[in-house]
Order: structure tokens, then sequence, then C-alpha cells
């Protein structure tokens, strides 16, 4: 009898350990993001983005362990720590901009992790460490100035913020593509408070400028910013190629994203994250949905399986169709320039063909991409559109 009962205790606690539920370990991702500052409103929509596809598109449970992206290095690098401590981490996603990345860089080259960026850059960080999504500068700056030249004027005033981003593309404007007598930097203010802007309304009027360059990127949505600037009756173009103009606001703009109301991809993504899109959202989800699809796949990632599966891979977004440089790791992108009035966006340019992303056009010499994107421009991949070209 008593060994009848101990046998039956066995048998019971064998298919209570063989049945208990058990949690698989899943999916661990890092997330960049800035907790604070004027862009901590945009990167806490970019990680709610990536949060809802991880959930939807893996078959397992999902760690994400968001950090700060305006910590210092070594406290990020000793967050990072903390965090493979734990586990191993399958690739860092999120960082809202370039300033993100060129902070983190060193910590993923020590950590040994991927980076899936979605955001624009200056250019291309030479590193197999990340993978950008987004467009670079020899992508979006030509076309813009450009188009800019040809349609809104050559007299130009540029606004720009204190960063690298900024005083980079001012450099290849001035001293790259606005080397003919027809156009001219009249002006350059790199905005750090709203203090300075009653200078910039000054500066503005007294050289009247024909257009405002505008890579203020920090400022498009503060009103006070936005209201001072309408009163000069100035034209805007924006550079902010990751982010929709603000509603309310008249100003042209180039960017990977117009919402052409016959992608079907554009009402699947509002559907799904239930917002506004613009070139950061999308790009954030396509990161997050081949994540999530990788390991699916395999179940687990290292930075190979992963290279492989995201290197050479085309996908059609919200923003159109788009490849992945296998070479130089960046993204093959179709650009737009289109216009918001009366809270109305027209389209008046897109590009025939995606263009090519190169290394920092900064640091080659002028024939290494400016000689190219001109052949580009003048040959097929840059003629107008009928259908697209609007009248000012």
């Amino acid at each position: 009898m008593k060994r009848t009962v101990v046998m039956t205790i066995l048998i019971l606690l064998v298919a209570g350990v063989w049945f208990w539920p058990r949690h698989e370990v899943g999916l661990r991702v890092i997330v960049m993001a800035a907790h604070s500052g004027s862009m901590g409103g945009r990167d806490a929509a970019m990680v709610e983005t990536l949060r809802r596809t991880l959930n939807r598109v893996t078959e397992s449970n999902v760690v994400v362990e968001v950090v700060d992206s305006l910590l210092s290095r070594d406290d990020m690098q000793m967050r990072f720590d903390e965090i493979l401590a734990k586990g191993p981490v399958a690739a860092v996603l999120g960082c809202g901009d370039s300033a993100c990345v060129r902070q983190v860089l060193p910590v993923l080259e020590q950590s040994d992790l991927v980076l899936l960026y979605p955001g624009s850059s200056e250019g291309l960080f030479k590193s197999r460490h990340v993978i950008h999504l987004g467009v670079v500068a020899n992508q979006y700056l030509f076309p813009a100035v450009s188009w800019v030249r040809q349609n809104l004027g050559g007299r130009i005033q540029f606004l720009g913020t204190e960063s690298a981003r900024s005083a980079m593309l001012l450099r290849l404007i001035s001293r790259q593509l606005l080397v003919t007598r027809d156009a001219q930097i009249v002006a350059s203010d790199f905005m750090s408070n709203i203090e300075q802007l009653p200078s910039i309304i000054d500066k503005i009027n007294f050289f009247e400028a024909d257009v405002l360059v505008m890579d203020a990127c920090e400022w498009m949505f503060d009103r006070q910013f936005n209201r001072e600037l309408s009163k000069t009756g100035v034209k805007i173009f924006s550079l902010c190629v990751d982010q929709s103009p603000p509603s309310g606001v008249d100003m042209y703009f180039i960017s990977h994203y117009f919402e052409n109301p016959h992608n079907h991809e554009i009402h699947r993504l509002k559907a799904d994250l239930r917002d506004d899109l613009d070139g950061l959202t999308i790009l954030s989800e396509l990161s997050a949905t081949w994540l999530g699809e990788a390991f699916n796949r395999g179940r687990t990632l290292d930075n190979r399986s992963l290279l492989e599966f995201v290197l050479g891979r085309n996908a059609l977004t919200a923003g159109g169709a788009i490849t992945v440089d296998h070479a130089f790791q960046g993204t093959w992108h179709t650009l737009y320039i289109a216009q918001v009035r009366n809270n109305e966006q027209q389209l008046l340019w897109i590009s025939n063909t995606a263009i090519r992303p190169v290394m920092f056009p900064g640091l080659e010499a002028p024939s290494d991409w400016l000689h190219n994107l001109t052949i580009y421009w003048r040959n097929a991949g840059g003629l107008w559109r009928a259908t697209s070209v609007g009248k000012h």
C-alpha cells in the first residue's frame, strides 16, 4: 500500500513538472530612445511603434529593454552590460537621429551588437554594427537644393541646430552644391533656444532670402517658432526627412514618405498603429518586422544571421519600394518633394528610380557622389514626372 502511494506521488510530481506552464525565453531587444528633451515625445512614439510591431510579428515572448540615448557613453556601456548579464540580446533597435547613433556606436562595437537604424543621417557610418534603413544626405540633399534653385529662388537662408548633422548639411550646400553664380547662402544660423528667434527673423527680413532651408527639426512642432516664422512670409523648405510637417503650417518638404492613397501599406499601418505616419515611424515598424521575422525563422539570432537576413532585402513600405544595399549597409530610397498648404499635401516631384546611399559625402571628393548624382539628375533618373509637377 505504502509503495503504491509513493509511486502515485512520484507520477504526479513528474506529470506536474511536465505540464507546468513554461515561460519561453523569447526575443530580447534593446531599444535606444531619448527619455527627455525636445525629442522625447518623438522617441516615445517610436518606442511604442516598436513594441506593438514586435508583439504582433514574433511568435514568442518579447522582452524590450529601453536605454536612454542621452546617457553618457560610460553610463550607456554600464547599462548594456547589465542587460547582457541577464541573457543574450538579438539586436538593438531605435535611435531617432544620427546623434544617438554616434553616441551608441562604440558601445555597439564593444558589446558586439547590431543596430537597425530607422532614421536619417548626414552619411553612412562605416561600421558592420549599423544597418541604415533611413535616408542619408547624398540621397535627399542634392535633389532638394536643385529643386529649390529651380523653383523657389537662389537666395537661400539656412537654419539648423547645434548638431553635427546641421553643420555637415550647411557645408555640403555651401561648398559643393551652390558653386554657381545663380545661388548663394545669404545667411545661416544654428538655433539652440527660442531666444534666438527674433535675431533669425531680423536676418530673414534684412537679407530678403527667397527661401528658408530648414534643418531645425527639433523646433518644427513648436507653436511660437511656427507662428513667428509664418509672419515673415518667407517660403520654407524642410530638410527634416523623418518628420511630416505639422498641421496648419505651410511649407515645402522632401522625404522618403508621401501619403499616397493608393499605397495599401499606408492603410495597413494606420490601422495597426492608430497614429499618423512619418518616415521614422514606417522604418521603425519595418526594422521591428524584419527582426521578428528573422527570429521566427531561426529562433536564435547572432550578428551574422541577422545581417544575412537583412542585407540585400527588398520591401514595399508605406514610403514605397526600398532595397538594403548589401555592400554599404544603407538603403536605396525613392524621394518625394511636396508642399503642405491649408493642411493639404501636393506632390511636386518624385525620383523616377531609387537613389543609392553612399558614405559621408562631405569627406569624399565631389566626383565620388556629386558627379554621379548630377548625371542622375540630368538623365532619366532625375526627370520630372509630368503628373507630379505643380505650379508656383
